[in-house]
């Protein structure tokens, strides 16, 4: 569960003249013209990307221009107990206390949260899918330094998330993809 600071903000990633979820808004279409738009756009790529995923068996399209890699994740649908496959950029993340895949709920900038965030929140088992290589995992959602750390690293693989964060009002949720048989503390 989240709690706010003094000011009311979440403290997520507080620190910087920018912040994720924060309120500053850059585009200039506004949110709602910026979500069909955008929203449409990243429809037709996620369609495109696992067409190209299952004709060429997974080999096609496991990073992006500047290195960013693609992994798939596996989670339950909280309202219709179907398995949903859902592409994604991640960060490795190895700490003392866990390892897996960084991951965060920015919807490309939109203001909706992604399904899959709910389904994680509402089941947290599933498989992470890197290189080919499915793996079981635990969906973690991590806060504060924790998660600065991987939104600042996601940011650095694919500059888009700066744009994300400037776009939208609401907090991006970050979650780990912990891989069994790590915990944490």
């Amino acid at each position: 569960m989240r709690t706010a600071n003094a000011t009311g903000k979440n403290p997520i990633l507080s620190g910087s003249a920018r912040s994720v979820g924060g309120s500053l808004r850059v585009n200039s279409m506004g949110s709602r013209s910026y979500d069909l738009l955008w929203g449409t756009t990243l429809r037709a790529t996620t369609i495109s990307h696992r067409f190209l995923d299952r004709i060429s068996g997974g080999r096609l399209m496991r990073r992006f221009p500047g290195g960013a890699q693609v992994v798939w994740i596996t989670t339950l649908g909280r309202k219709s107990g179907q398995w949903r496959r859902t592409p994604l950029l991640g960060v490795p993340v190895e700490t003392q206390d866990m390892r897996g895949w960084g991951i965060a709920g920015s919807n490309a900038g939109q203001e909706k949260v992604p399904g899959w965030v709910f389904n994680v929140r509402e089941h947290n088992e599933g498989t992470i899918e890197i290189d080919g290589e499915i793996l079981p995992c635990i969906f973690t959602e991590v806060m504060g330094d924790s998660a600065r750390s991987i939104y600042e690293r996601l940011g650095n693989s694919w500059s888009s998330y700066r744009m994300y964060e400037r776009n939208i009002k609401r907090d991006i949720p970050i979650f780990v993809a912990q891989l069994e048989g790590t915990t944490t503390s």
